[in-house]
């Protein structure tokens, strides 16, 4: 595996071209692997989110100006959010791993990957090299550089585990100066709670405006009568 500073670095490259890819492309790429690999620990929570999603990550909302110009909000991902998984996520539980994952992808993020089982790390390794991706937009990393990730400019972590790592990732965020990244944690491996929410890609998510104006004033193109020497 290559070392935390170069995926990152990669990542970081990556972002700005998977977060423009459309969603529909992302979605698309992510469904075909995980129906071809029969990978239903990964498919189920992808289509899942998918279902309750789609829309939020596709369709901007149009804010009308005063002055006739158009607004829109829209979302995109954060850039790159690492993922870490301890010993107690494994093949069992993958669900919990693969629904962050999917989210994060689809949401336009970049990932870092540091699963410390081997069985379950064996298996992200096969869904990387069939997923085809772009180089560094997915990309797992030796379990024990985790902290060496923190201190990079990560945007948004995720930690599933045991309550201990969780606190002690917190610890770690709550240190750091520049951007704040948001923890997303999930202690309850089996029943989920975290990666069956709805509304768990807001987590993962950003939210802009674009402004788009016809005329210098803002738009309305009656109003540059109000300059004219006639009135």
């Amino acid at each position: 595996m290559k070392k935390a500073s170069i995926c990152f670095s990669e990542a970081q490259q990556a972002w700005a071209l998977w977060n423009q890819t459309p969603y529909a492309a992302r979605y698309e790429l992510l469904n075909s692997v995980a129906t071809e690999l029969a990978l239903e620990s990964f498919k189920v929570p992808l289509v899942f989110h998918h279902k309750h999603s789609a829309q939020l990550l596709t369709e901007p909302e149009l804010m009308p100006g005063p002055t006739g110009e158009t607004n829109e909000l829209y979302t995109a991902g954060r850039g790159v959010a690492l993922i870490v998984a301890d010993k107690s996520v494994d093949l069992g539980c993958a669900k919990a791993l693969y629904a962050q994952l999917s989210v994060a992808l689809m949401s336009g993020n970049c990932v870092l990957l540091c699963v410390q089982d081997s069985e379950l790390a064996q298996q992200v390794l096969t869904l990387i090299d069939n997923l085809s991706l772009p180089a560094g937009v997915l990309s797992l990393v030796e379990y024990d550089q985790y902290a060496q990730l923190l201190d990079s400019d990560v945007r948004v972590v995720c930690v599933l585990g045991e309550e201990m790592l969780v606190k002690s990732v917190n610890r770690s965020l709550a240190g750091k100066a520049g951007a704040i990244a948001p923890l997303v944690a999930e202690i309850d491996l089996y029943n989920m709670p975290v990666a069956q929410d709805p509304k768990l890609p807001l987590r993962y998510i950003t939210e802009r405006t674009r402004t788009i104006n016809i005329t210098a004033v803002g738009g309305n193109a009656t109003l540059l009568e109000l300059g004219s020497a006639e009135h």
